[in-house]
């Protein structure tokens, strides 16, 4: 028995020594999670810093001088001002203006000066809407460089308006964090803030038991409280709470044009593959649900003939009155246009066989379609014309009028695109929309309405002279009553006073400021 073994018994070899140091077992940690991700700080220098703080007041001016109140030359000013700064911006970042970029920017700029023309509301947020989506675009078109309008300018406008802005939405707020906590004025104003919002509390409590202390306090103190939060305050406050989203955008819009690092450029092959996608109606489907259409525009133009095309001669169906005539048939035909425009896109789109490799069947259904849209077309217009000889304008027949006549156009190049299907759609309709556009937005609409409806009741042409609907219009239309005498300055100075929308969006434009001046 070994005598080192002190209970005896056997014993076996010795074990090996552990291997030194132990090692303490480690958790398990995923790949993903090894390496901690660093938040990517974004590329910007004093350009950027610059131009956030231009963006930033040109965006509380466009919610204040655009959304709230359309005044005028103000407007014109603000939307003038974010033109020029996105071009400044854009010529700094090093991108060229192509022929096609300056004027669409000279476009744009002929489009501002609609807000110191006119104090039509409806004009000022349509020509509102066209300068957005006109701003956009430019932007995105200097950024690509294009020398043209796409192809696919849906798609362009998409990436315009939407896509690119909001994938740089928070790139002010990141680049102003940043540049600020690498300034000593910037951490000084945070402490500075801090500080400002730790004594509130104390300072109400302070300034409450002064208000009890003493009644001129207590006045002073009241006086000052109503005076800064009244309901303008309250305004601004909802303003500047708009304006900063508004300022992210305009931000992130210049930011992802001129930043074009892993940037989605629209790719033609791309759209013509998305459009390719939509194609999943079997053409005899198409022919067969359009073969009825046709047949009852057939039938109808048939049996309807002597009603219908009645329109052409002026001449007044039997059993009908003038309202009843142009009223019933017109806005029928209205929306039997819009559902054709409806059926046509959808034949293009999604028929299996359309494009460049469309057969002539569905060539002639779309030609055969748009002929009749065009034939309805011209017979709704003459309707209208006929009842317009007879109770003169409206703020409805023209604006429906107008819209008739943009959609006559769509049709023709519907037709001239089933022969030649190279021809730029998108461009020429581009081109088409911005004419007749114009063309609305430049013509004052009230003002002609009125010297229209005039001159038809001094002809004798026009019964009555619709006094109330004229007072009812904007300046554009007292200012053409005035000069023409219809109305009085008694009657227009009454309209203007119990007018709030003219006193908070039409004072400061070139109608209003006569019409003041001609009834002071």
């Amino acid at each position: 028995m070994d005598r080192n073994n002190t209970y005896g018994g056997f014993q076996g070899p010795p074990c090996p020594p552990p291997p030194y140091p132990q090692p303490y077992p480690q958790p398990y940690i995923p790949a993903s999670a090894a390496v901690p991700k660093v938040k990517e700080k974004p590329e910007y220098n004093k350009a950027e810093i610059v131009l956030s703080v231009f963006i930033l007041i040109a965006a509380f001016c466009f919610v204040r001088y655009v959304l709230f109140h359309a005044m005028g030359f103000i407007t014109t000013g603000v939307f003038a001002a974010i033109i020029i700064i996105s071009a400044v911006y854009m010529k700094k970042k090093e991108c060229s203006f192509s022929a096609f970029n300056k004027v669409l920017m000279v476009i744009l700029f002929i489009f501002t000066i609609v807000f110191s023309i006119t104090s039509n509301n409806l004009i000022k947020v349509l020509n509102a809407l066209f300068l957005f989506g006109g701003i956009s675009y430019l932007v995105y078109s200097v950024g690509a460089g294009n020398s043209g309008v796409e192809r696919y300018l849906p798609f362009a406008l998409t990436k315009a308006v939407f896509e690119y802005p909001f994938s740089c939405f928070d790139k002010q707020a990141a680049i102003t964090s940043d540049s600020l906590s690498k300034s000593k004025a910037g951490s000084n104003a945070k402490y500075i803030f801090i500080g400002l919002l730790l004594t509130v509390p104390l300072t109400a409590i302070v300034a409450a038991l002064l208000m009890s202390a003493d009644d001129g306090v207590e006045r002073i103190l009241t006086n000052l409280a109503d005076s800064i939060f009244s309901m303008e305050f309250w305004n601004v406050l909802i303003q500047l709470s708009l304006a900063l989203p508004c300022s992210l955008y305009m931000f992130g819009m210049l930011y992802k044009n001129t930043h074009r690092k892993d940037i989605k450029v629209l790719d033609p092959q791309v759209c013509k593959q998305k459009i390719f996608n939509m194609r999943f109606v079997s053409n005899l489907v198409v022919y067969t649900a359009v073969t009825p259409i046709c047949i009852l525009y057939v039938m109808f133009f048939i049996s309807q003939a002597n009603y219908f095309l009645s329109a052409f001669s002026n001449d007044l169906p039997e059993g009908f009155t003038y309202a009843d005539y142009a009223r019933r048939g017109f806005f029928e035909l209205f929306a039997v246009a819009l559902i054709n425009l409806g059926v046509l896109v959808f034949m293009s789109l999604h028929s299996k066989k359309a494009g460049k490799e469309k057969p002539f069947a569905l060539k002639l259904y779309s030609i055969v379609l748009s002929v009749f849209t065009i034939i309805l077309i011209a017979t709704a217009m003459s309707k209208m014309v006929m009842y317009i000889n007879r109770y003169g304008l409206t703020r409805l027949r023209v604006y429906t009028s107008w819209f008739m006549i943009l959609l006559a156009f769509v049709f023709i190049m519907i037709i001239i695109k089933q022969f030649r299907f190279e021809m730029k759609f998108a461009r020429n309709m581009a081109v088409i929309f911005t004419l007749m556009f114009a063309v609305l937005c430049f013509s004052r609409p009230e003002a002609v309405i009125v010297k229209y409806n005039i001159e038809m009741y001094r002809s004798g042409q026009l019964e009555e002279l619709d006094k109330d609907s004229i007072l009812e219009m904007s300046d554009d239309g007292l200012l053409e009553a005035l000069r023409e005498d219809a109305v009085t300055k008694e009657e227009v100075n009454e309209n203007k006073y119990r007018s709030y929308e003219r006193y908070s969006y039409g004072r400061y434009n070139i109608s209003s400021i006569m019409v003041d001046m001609l009834t002071e």
